[in-house]
């Protein structure tokens, strides 16, 4: 079950269960800043500052849309999409009263599973995919497998990157996603 909670300092958050799936702040100054992991200070914010001239303004993939705060990264003229299985999460994502990412920042969105989805996009496009679709209770494994990870690695553009945000309070991703790109 999705909703909304407003807290009292002027931030709006998305829970799915009892897992935070993004936030926004309401003060003016603040509404296209990322939040939680996605904060420029955080993990993604600091590698997407280092790593962006890299892939310059290529294509962006987000498996998992949230709020789709991520979006607010793109650089001029950088197309970004959101794969996102479930259609509430891009209905309360679009929701202006609660959350202005989507209209700040816009970006395509493709509902279905992010693998089948993913597969149609051509081959060679994206300069960043971002699989942002473990922090509940239920884990996707098929986007954890060989064959989820060679469709990454042939949807990404010559020096591309596939960043992948393992966070889980039941499971210790990292150990198998490390064996899986050793394995490629």
């Amino acid at each position: 079950q999705h909703r909304v909670l407003a807290d009292r300092r002027g931030f709006h958050w998305l829970l799915h269960g009892g897992i935070v799936h993004g936030g926004q702040s309401l003060d003016p100054a603040l509404v296209r800043r990322p939040l939680m992991y996605y904060h420029p200070a955080g993990p993604f914010g600091r590698a997407f500052s280092l790593l962006s001239r890299r892939v310059g303004a290529a294509p962006v993939a987000v498996v998992g849309l949230g709020t789709g705060s991520l979006a607010c990264y793109a650089l001029p003229g950088q197309p970004w999409t959101f794969f996102e299985i479930d259609p509430a999460v891009e209905k309360l994502a679009r929701e202006e009263r609660l959350f202005t990412f989507a209209r700040d920042c816009p970006a395509r969105v493709v509902l279905g599973d992010a693998r089948l989805t993913l597969a149609g996009a051509p081959k060679g496009d994206f300069g960043w995919i971002v699989i942002d679709a473990f922090g509940g209770d239920a884990i996707p494994v098929h986007l954890l497998t060989v064959e989820a990870l060679e469709l990454y690695l042939e949807k990404l553009a010559p020096g591309g990157i596939v960043a992948l945000h393992l966070s889980s309070r039941f499971l210790d991703l990292e150990p198998v996603v490390g064996a899986l790109a050793a394995k490629l």
